[in-house]
């Protein structure tokens, strides 16, 4: 008599199969790989080198700028993010990198602050994130580093709708704004600084007989005097933006203070970020 023969153990395989389908998904979609920065972006066909690459929730980075004509040094703390990438295209050159960064960082309303033959020093504001330091390092070969550091500091972007930010004034006489956004030792306006003037404008129309002293104070770095000039300027900039909106010019009064009323210590990142500022004052 002939043994049939046994049939495969098929629910065995299958559950084989179904366990390294789904141990592969888990590897695809629980990666260690450092997520991308969400400003700073690598350049087409650049693959990140996860194993060279981190970030961590609190990391420093030294700085340095002009102002006055003079160079600050300073160190900047915040979420770090140290990211290594290859590009495909190993025959792209050093200054290929550097201006292709150079023209995004101006694209999105950065600033360079510097540049040698290897290196790109650069600064963005973004309502988001705060103020975003990077240093580009290019190694060639197509090789390339950028170091991040997303300045956030305080939880001070503080978002107020129209009938919030009235009854602040009412109740309080000032509001202190954080999300007027300027150029660093410039008085032009940069771009995320439009919600905010938009909610002040509402403020304005919905209460036609308010008016407002537009008060604009910086940090203390620099000189007293560039600094009174720059926290005028940077007011004056705000009531002629407020006027692009409708408001009429007789409702503001635009006045600088410099760095003579400080609200945070000037000796920390914290306390300089809380006394760069414009502050809206009623006047009755």
């Amino acid at each position: 008599m002939n043994t049939p023969t046994r049939p495969p153990t098929l629910p065995w395989a299958v559950s084989f199969l179904l366990i390294n389908i789904v141990a592969a998904a888990f590897a695809q979609t629980h990666s260690d790989e450092p997520p991308e920065h969400p400003v700073i972006k690598p350049m087409n066909g650049a693959t990140l080198r996860a194993d060279l690459s981190k970030v961590v929730a609190y990391g420093e980075l030294a700085v340095s700028y002009r102002q006055d004509g003079k160079v600050v040094r300073d160190r900047v703390g915040g979420r770090f993010w140290d990211l290594s990438y290859q590009l495909a295209d190993r025959d792209k050159s050093r200054d290929e990198i550097m201006a292709n960064y150079a023209s995004e960082v101006s694209r999105v309303g950065g600033e360079v602050l510097g540049q040698t033959g290897t290196r790109l020093r650069f600064r963005i504001a973004d309502r988001n994130l705060g103020t975003i330091w990077g240093i580009l390092d290019t190694r060639g070969r197509g090789a390339y580093r950028i170091e991040i550091v997303d300045e956030a500091g305080l939880e001070i972007n503080l978002e107020f709708d129209p009938d919030a930010m009235h009854e602040a004034l009412i109740r309080d006489g000032s509001v202190a704004i954080y999300g007027i956004l300027f150029d660093v030792d410039r008085a032009d306006l940069r771009s995320g600084s439009g919600e905010v003037l938009d909610t002040v404008a509402q403020v304005l129309k919905r209460y036609p007989d308010l008016h407002i002293e537009i008060q604009g104070h910086t940090d203390s770095t620099g000189t007293a005097a560039r600094n009174m000039q720059l926290s005028l300027q940077r007011a004056q900039q705000v009531a002629a933006a407020l006027a692009l909106y409708g408001v009429e010019a007789n409702r503001l009064v635009a006045k600088g203070f410099g760095s003579t009323r400080p609200v945070g210590d000037n000796t920390t990142q914290d306390g300089r970020q809380l006394n760069r500022r414009v502050e809206l004052k009623r006047l009755d």
